[in-house]
Order: structure tokens, then C-alpha cells, then sequence
């Protein structure tokens, strides 16, 4: 155990601090067309999620990814094992050749890295990426000066699940469409999340999660600013963001869904009374949950993975919801939570996927009608 409670209030500005620079580097890698056309690559094989025709990764995300570890593991080195993260640090150069993202103990380290991807062409982009890198985040201190003291910890006993860009697809494309719902996006860069879990590893419980959305706030073309999130459930302590303290009002009840979810789940919601916001982004869809501007966020294909829920969960466990195994609550008759470690003795990484589906909800009295309308789904 840590002796000191400086400590433990440090790993939240941390991870607070990675977020914001997380999002520094996707903006900066999505503020030159050019350059982002560049940097996109076609995910293929195990890398690939199967519920699209093509999935994609970016520079920018493996450089995120990358980064955070390099950040949180510098600082929190008992940790740096047991950070995981959705992305492969090996990238294809512009001359086919796979390269692997590292992070240099110098601007100029990092900066040779990326010019063995980007060329000799793209040498201002590599050093300015470089110093995104390198430079030292502070993210709106007065937020820092409110964080609250946590309990002592054994980092050796944590784990971090990152998705360095939730919604990559729509990072990419950057077009916007509008829900029918005031505030809710159905695709565009608003979709767009970068999610940190921490999760316990022996329980695997999600304790800590920090969620920025890079592109919430647009100031001007191609210049934005981040809304961030975050949330502590300890057994014995938790917290969250002030501005999570105000949830918005809606007529009714409101679930937000996947355009492909199946119609007879979504005829069963219906049948409880639940109008409908079709969204883009797991992270995006769990994060209007959190904000309370929809109830419940259900998914019935197994098309998530632990770097999508894990920060999510822990924010909704601090607001005494939570993300839940869909098929083994409906089964049980009760909130089975999704867990970050694996539970059986599969060596494929299979466990990585939510494989039997996800409920998100803020508030746990809406679980008991809903399994229960569900049972025969």
C-alpha cells in the first residue's frame, strides 16, 4: 500500500491530464485533410471488428494509445504492464513497411519514429505531432484544484483499458447528422471518445474512468475544445464530476441504440415505452447514459470490447449504475456486471469481447421491467 494520499490523488490528475492530451493529438491529427488521409489504415484480421465492412485505425490512435502508456506508465511504473489498450502499436510505413510506434525519451526520438511512417515530406507534421508528445498537459487546473483526495492503493493491483479513439469511423468521415433529440448526435466528430478504465485485477472491477469527447465544443473551423468526464467507485468511496450532479429532463423514457440492433429487441423497448436515439460510438452511446439525457443504452450483439466499457462502467458505478452482461442478466433475473479480467480459461483473447451483449444504466431501478420484457428476446 501507497503511504502517502498525495499519491493516489495524482493517478486521477494523471489520467485526467492523458485524456486531455489524447485529445490534443486527435485533433491535431484531424485538423489537415491531407494528413489524415495519409494516416489511415485498414484494419485487417483479428484487428478487424467484424460488424463492419471495413474497420479502420489511424496514426492517431496508435500514437494516442502509445502515449498514454508511455505517460501514466512513466509516472505509475508499477502499472505499466497491465495497461492494455485496443490498438497494435505496428503501423504501416508509406513504403509498406510495418513500423512500431514508439515513444522516445526526446521530442527528436519520437519525431525519427514517425517520419519512418509519415517521410521525409511530412517532417513538420511528424515534429508538431512529436511535440504533442512531449509537451506537458494541464488540463483546466481550477478541475484539478476540486479533485478529491482517494484512498491509499497498491498500483501493482490495477490495470488500464484504453480506447485511444472511440468511433474511428467517424473520426474519420467527420460529418455530422443530428438525432431528433436535442443534443443527441447520430454520426460525426461529437461521437467521437477517448476512453481510460481502471479496473482491478483480481476482481476485475472498473474503479476509475475518464472519458473526453475531443470534438465536444467547436470554437471555429478545425478548432475545438474537449468536455471531460470522470468517475471513482471504490467499495468505500466514490465521486464524479460535478457537472454530472444535474441530470437533463426528457419526456418519457429514452434508450439510445446501434443502427443495426435488432427489431424485435427494439419492439420489446417499445413495448415499455421507450422512444428511440440511434447513435455512433459505444463509448458515446454509454456516455449519454452517464449524462442522464437518455436511461439505458442496450446492445444485444456482441460487438463491444473491454477498452469500450470499462471507463464508462466505472463512471457509471460512481452514480450507482453500472454496465451489464445482457444475456447473463437476462438469464440471472438480475444486473450481472461486465468484468475486465478473464473468467474462463480461453488463451485467444476471446474474453476481450462483451460478447453476450451490454445494458448501461443510470439508475438500477429501470433493470427489473427491462430483463424482464427481455427474457423472451
Amino acid at each position: 500500500m501507497t503511504d502517502s494520499m498525495t499519491d493516489s490523488r495524482n493517478l486521477l490528475h494523471s489520467l485526467i491530464n492523458a485524456a486531455e492530451k489524447a485529445a490534443n493529438i486527435a485533433r491535431l491529427c484531424r485538423s489537415n485533410e491531407q494528413l489524415l488521409a495519409l494516416l489511415v489504415q485498414e484494419k485487417t484480421g483479428k484487428e478487424a471488428n467484424a460488424r463492419f465492412e471495413h474497420d479502420f485505425k489511424t496514426l492517431a490512435d496508435v500514437l494516442i494509445q502509445e502515449t498514454i502508456k508511455h505517460d501514466v506508465g512513466g509516472e505509475f511504473p508499477e502499472m505499466l504492464e497491465n495497461i492494455q489498450g485496443e490498438e497494435s502499436p505496428s503501423f504501416a510505413s508509406a513504403t509498406g513497411k510495418a513500423v512500431n510506434i514508439c515513444i522516445g525519451a526526446t521530442e527528436e526520438e519520437t519525431t525519427d519514429c514517425l517520419l519512418q511512417i509519415l517521410q521525409s515530406e511530412y517532417e513538420d507534421a511528424a515534429k508538431a505531432l512529436a511535440a504533442e508528445v512531449h509537451r506537458v498537459v494541464e488540463f483546466h487546473k481550477e478541475m484539478h484544484e476540486d479533485l478529491p483526495q482517494l484512498p491509499e492503493m497498491d498500483y501493482t493491483q490495477f490495470g488500464i483499458w484504453i480506447d485511444p479513439i472511440d468511433a474511428t469511423a467517424e473520426y474519420i468521415s467527420g460529418d455530422t447528422i443530428f438525432t431528433n433529440f436535442p443534443g443527441i448526435t447520430s454520426t460525426g466528430l461529437d461521437c467521437v471518445t477517448v476512453l481510460i478504465g481502471l479496473y482491478e485485477r483480481v476482481t476485475g472491477i472498473p474503479v476509475i474512468g475518464i472519458i473526453s469527447q475531443p470534438f465536444r465544443n467547436k470554437i471555429e473551423e478545425n478548432i475545438y475544445t474537449s468536455s471531460l468526464y470522470w468517475g471513482i467507485a471504490f467499495p468505500d468511496f466514490k465521486a464524479h464530476s460535478k457537472h454530472l450532479n444535474t441530470i437533463p429532463t426528457h419526456d418519457g423514457l429514452m434508450g439510445i441504440f446501434s443502427s443495426s440492433e435488432h427489431a424485435e429487441l427494439l419492439q420489446k423497448m417499445s413495448d415499455l415505452g421507450y422512444a428511440f436515439a440511434f447513435s455512433a460510438g459505444a463509448g458515446h452511446k454509454a456516455l449519454k447514459v452517464i449524462t442522464g439525457e437518455v436511461d439505458v443504452y442496450v446492445l444485444s450483439k456482441g460487438s463491444t470490447y473491454k477498452w469500450d466499457t470499462c471507463a464508462p462502467q466505472a463512471i457509471l458505478r460512481s452514480l450507482n449504475g453500472g454496465i451489464f452482461d445482457l444475456s447473463s442478466s437476462i438469464e440471472k433475473g438480475e444486473p450481472i456486471s461486465v468484468i475486465y479480467i478473464s473468467d474462463d480459461d480461453s488463451i485467444d483473447g476471446s474474453w476481450r469481447c462483451n460478447s453476450k451483449g451490454i445494458i448501461a444504466v443510470r439508475n438500477l431501478d429501470l433493470m427489473h421491467d427491462i430483463l424482464k420484457k427481455l427474457e423472451n428476446a
